[in-house]
């Protein structure tokens, strides 16, 4: 049939096209070593001279309302169940 003749004729144009298309390998070349790519990563490499004090601070004021309201919350009702 004319319609199997069309589908074949696409898919044909496509493999074609496929082969052209193919991306170069950029890891193909005998002389890359991707342990060169590699910095050794340290922790004080992008800090500033305050930035751990303020990580510290700002986690510590995150955290702490949290853990307290939490310890609140256990108390209220260790305080309602036990009748204390």
């Amino acid at each position: 049939m004319g319609w199997n003749r069309k589908v074949d004729r696409i898919f044909k144009a496509r493999e074609e096209n496929k082969k052209s298309e193919e991306t170069p390998d950029i890891y193909a070349d005998e002389y890359y070593d991707p342990r060169e790519d590699r910095i050794p990563y340290e922790v004080g490499d992008n800090l500033e001279k305050g930035d751990l004090f303020a990580m510290l601070l700002s986690a510590w004021i995150v955290i702490m309302p949290i853990a307290v309201g939490i310890l609140l919350l256990i108390v209220l009702l260790a305080w309602l169940l036990l009748g204390l």
